[in-house]
């Protein structure tokens, strides 16, 4: 047991048990007996030490060669920002980052001159036919396919798609190495040598034939993200079902992993669970070794295995245990009647403009959440890459077996990476403290966040712009009243 934990137990469970044994505890079901309220106590101690030692990870400012480690190396070798808190604290502790400076940048090669006119990279594919449904592992995106034809593509045969030639591999992986495995990379801001900014520099530059596009990941609030972490898959696929009359055009799928997961957490919804969304960010964002997931690597030096871990299965335990003790949003208090009455109208408005449909505001039995956790085609001026790596330090352990999602479920459909204009419904809850808004930030209102919707949303922002004035702010009303949950500030 970790020494910092094993000390706040014994003092919370010495006081919790004195309580208890008092009848000081309250909210206990009527008729235990006071071992029984001892027992609750103590296991109520316990979490709370565990919650306790999250937050104080959570908000640790990391440096390299960090004595607080177990053998491991601290902040780095690459790196986003020095701590959890530095791209969640938006509001109060736990939101999003706020401005650009903290967004993820991601970086896809693209054949020279393609950058402006819209090339999604380099293609590679090979398709698998295990069962009814098959499926396809890729490399990039086949040039010019839109969302009606990724949503259509053959479910056995490989298919051949005429675009831009692919170079050597080698010529990829001598701008970064991380081509090798991914089509695009996760390009860290900060690196711990003295000599990575040029490096860096050196990467986006020009390289012939190849020409580097760069994109952006706005880091999501983690508010109430341990109910969705809840919510059964069950759930997630009953939706999918669902249909949607008046928006016909609405076809969400799940999100499956290659190992046929559901997927809920990122904005392609590439991450099955709460614990791997924490500890991969803790690896890839923080270059901390922990785990289950190797930190993230210098990509100028061969792969060198961590000397020993960051934080250990206690500390993962404790900072997954702090993200999931976060509460959930919910809507602001109305200051008066006039206010409750126009909420009610905006509330209104955003059903029947369409915007509920995905944005489901009960989910399972999660209420105020606003989304169906689908991936849903939106326009082709919001596609971005469908997958993303961090170089790592050491070969990640093997992927487990793909399983074959059966067929017959419109939820099981998806047993393929999502496609470029695909993105993850993002929950409303908490957003009128989560600007700017979008997978990227590129949208500092919530008005420009739907005038820029497309693809399966078509039809509904542009009912939205057909509404008065009055109706467009009443709507706007509603959903700034989706206000962050009153959470302590830690910074």
């Amino acid at each position: 047991m970790h020494p910092a934990f094993r000390a706040a137990v014994g003092g919370m469970v010495t006081a919790s048990v004195w309580l208890a044994l008092s009848g000081g505890v309250c909210g206990q079901p009527p008729g235990l007996d006071a071992r029984e309220k001892a027992d609750a106590a103590r296991k109520k101690a316990r979490e709370d030490a565990r919650i306790a030692l999250g937050r104080a990870l959570f908000v640790r400012e990391w440096v390299p060669d960090d004595r607080r480690t177990h053998g491991g190396d601290g902040l780095g070798p690459v790196f986003n920002d020095r701590s959890c808190l530095g791209c969640h604290h938006q509001g109060p502790t736990g939101g999003g980052g706020g401005s650009a400076a903290t967004n993820i940048e991601l970086i896809t090669a693209v054949p020279a001159g393609a950058v402006a006119s819209g090339s999604n990279g380099f293609y590679y594919a090979f398709s698998f036919n295990y069962g009814p449904d098959g499926f396809e592992y890729h490399i990039g995106e086949p040039p010019g396919l839109n969302a009606n034809a990724n949503a259509n593509r053959g479910r056995r045969d490989a298919r051949r798609h005429a675009g831009a030639a692919a170079p050597n591999v080698a010529e990829l992986v001598r701008i970064h190495p991380g081509f090798r495995d991914a089509p695009s990379v996760v390009l860290h801001r900060y690196g711990n040598d003295a000599d990575y900014r040029s490096w860096r520099e050196w990467v986006l530059g020009d390289h012939g034939a190849i020409a580097i596009r760069t994109s952006q990941r706005n880091p999501t609030p983690l508010y109430g993200l341990g109910q969705v972490d809840a919510i059964p898959d069950e759930a997630i696929e009953a939706e999918a079902r669902r249909r949607h009359p008046g928006w016909p055009q609405v076809n969400g799928r799940v999100a499956r992993l290659a190992d046929g997961r559901v997927g809920r957490f990122g904005w392609k919804g590439q991450t099955a669970n709460l614990r791997d969304f924490v500890l991969s960010a803790a690896a890839v964002e923080l270059g901390l070794e922990v785990p289950g997931h190797a930190q993230a690597g210098d990509p100028r030096i061969p792969p060198i295995r961590a000397k020993g871990l960051d934080l250990d299965q206690d500390e993962c335990d404790a900072l997954t245990a702090f993200v999931r003790s976060l509460p959930a949003p919910t809507a602001a208090r109305p200051d008066g009647q006039r206010t409750t009455v126009a909420r009610k109208l905006g509330r209104s408005l955003f059903r029947s403009t369409g915007c509920a449909a995905c944005h489901v505001e009960k989910l399972g039995e999660v209420e105020g959440l606003y989304s169906d956790l689908l991936l849903h085609a939106m326009s082709p001026d919001l596609s971005d890459t469908s997958s993303y790596k961090a170089f790592q330090a050491a070969e990640p352990p093997a992927p487990a077996p793909a399983r074959v999602v059966p067929a017959g479920a419109r939820g099981g459909r998806a047993n393929r990476p999502p496609a470029l204009e695909e993105w993850r419904t993002p929950p409303l809850w908490g957003l009128r403290d989560s600007a700017p808004y979008l997978h990227d930030g590129r949208a500092a209102t919530i008005d420009e966040a739907i005038r820029l919707h497309g693809g399966e949303a078509s039809a509904s922002a542009q009912r939205y712009r057909q509404l008065t004035d009055r109706e467009r702010s009443l709507l706007q009303g509603f959903l700034l009243s989706l206000a962050a949950p009153d959470v302590p500030d830690l910074r």
